[in-house]
């Protein structure tokens, strides 16, 4: 046994002992059918209302008339929807905890508002861990394989030295910026030993560009993993060229879990066995069917998704979500009218459809009538491409918003992650 794997499966014991047996399990029902896969879905579903109606102050109200005896996958619309706000909102009603264990401390990122803070049962810990290491299997990797992790920012000199400490074991490294030179060309000589890359999407595509201008190519990579931002098809084509791979999508929230791992064939599969997802008016809701200490319960994350019945060649009968086409955020504002975010994906795919152009955008409005949109892309196609965005926007908002184009040449990261759009009018 290698020394990094050794440490790293002693340190996953003493964290949590489970992981391994569930990941065990994930394993043993890759390629379940649909049909095996759904009424597992139930039989955990129908345990965790019991346990929330039972034991959440909040559930037992919300599910008061409910029969968990005859309760059946296609009823779930009759199980009220369960909003961010009420998380915040109803979040000390929402908890149970009759376990007398020791649980353990997650919270999201705050990318929307203030991070919530919650905790996990060991068992809820072990299946969201489980789940990420059963995709790394679908690309012969194990996490504790030598790997460069793109997440978190600069904390005082404290925790940077505890948190290089726990990379150290982890065989990682981590980077936070790519103000500083060193640290670029330290990962172009850490990527020779790497098998794996995977953090932030936006931080990965940042990487690759980097590493593209001083002409470096790494065909041992084995995965190219972004999460917790969009994927955007141009960021494919910079790994592309020097990783000889496509990005592959981890998706989910600290709160929901892993919800999909894309396999090689490019389909990104539902962990069904840890969660339900459905599709409500292109919006995600999420059941996380391991949620005892904080029942997430038809959650509406914030994204737009598509799924998709499609039949992957990979012979795993998961359902797929297609795309996660964008986030939910504040409404575009226009001098007379509003317009839902996921208007702005609509004009970015039509200009790849019909222009065969892909770009990465990220609009802000500050003012009612105006939208900034900048693009991430290479200078000497500024003037015809600010005209295809023009010329989009326009048959979406007819006059009613005044765009202004901007071109950016680096993801400047700062507190929050990226997302497509973000509004600052009260």
């Amino acid at each position: 046994m290698g020394l990094h794997k050794y440490i790293y499966l002693v340190g996953e014991r003493l964290r949590n002992p489970l992981i391994r047996k569930k990941l065990s399990e994930l394993m043993k029902s890759d390629f379940a059918s649909y049909e095996q896969l759904e009424a597992e879905q139930l039989g955990k579903l129908k345990q965790l209302l019991s346990h929330a109606k039972k034991h959440s102050p909040y559930y037992r109200e919300k599910l008061k008339d409910l029969d968990i005896e005859t309760f059946t996958l296609d009823k779930m619309h009759t199980i009220p929807l369960l909003s961010k706000t009420d998380l915040y909102a109803f979040g000390d009603k929402i908890y149970n905890n009759p376990y007398g264990e020791k649980l353990i401390k997650s919270e999201t990122s705050g990318s929307t508002g203030d991070a919530l803070i919650f905790y996990r049962t060991r068992e809820w810990d072990a299946v969201h861990r489980a789940a990420q290491y059963r995709g790394y299997s679908w690309y012969d990797i194990h996490p504790w394989d030598k790997n460069i992790y793109f997440w978190g920012f600069n904390p005082n000199w404290k925790q940077k030295i505890k948190i290089r400490f726990l990379d150290f074991l982890l065989n990682r490294y981590r980077i936070f910026t790519f103000s500083d030179k060193k640290v670029i060309e330290k990962a172009a000589k850490l990527l020779q030993k790497c098998r794996y890359i995977e953090g932030y999407s936006s931080a990965v595509f940042e990487l690759s560009r980097q590493l593209h201008l001083q002409d470096y190519h790494y065909d041992h990579i084995k995965l190219v993993k972004g999460t917790s931002e969009k994927i955007y098809p141009s960021y494919h084509d910079m790994t592309k060229a020097v990783f000889g791979k496509v990005m592959t999508s981890e998706y989910g929230a600290a709160e929901t879990g892993i919800i999909a791992f894309e396999c090689p064939h490019g389909h990104m599969h539902t962990v069904m066995e840890n969660v339900i997802i459905e599709e409500i008016e292109n919006k995600i809701v999420v059941t996380n069917l391991y949620s005892y200490s904080f029942p997430i319960i038809r959650y509406e994350l914030g994204d737009y998704i598509k799924l998709s019945d499609v039949e992957c060649p990979c012979g795993r009968q998961h359902t797929v979500i297609e795309e996660v086409t964008g986030r939910i955020g504040k409404k575009i504002v226009g001098y007379h009218s509003e317009y839902p975010t996921l208007t702005l994906y609509y004009i970015f795919k039509n200009i790849a459809l019909v222009h065969k152009v892909e770009l990465a955008y990220f609009a802000t409005q500050y003012e009612k009538g105006k939208l900034v949109i900048e693009i991430l892309l290479p200078k000497e196609k500024e003037e015809i491409l600010k005209n295809y965005v023009l010329e989009e926007g326009e048959k979406y908002f007819q006059g009613d918003i005044d765009i202004k184009v901007k071109f950016i040449y680096e993801l400047e990261r700062k507190k929050k992650k990226i997302k497509d759009f973000e509004s600052y009018l009260q």
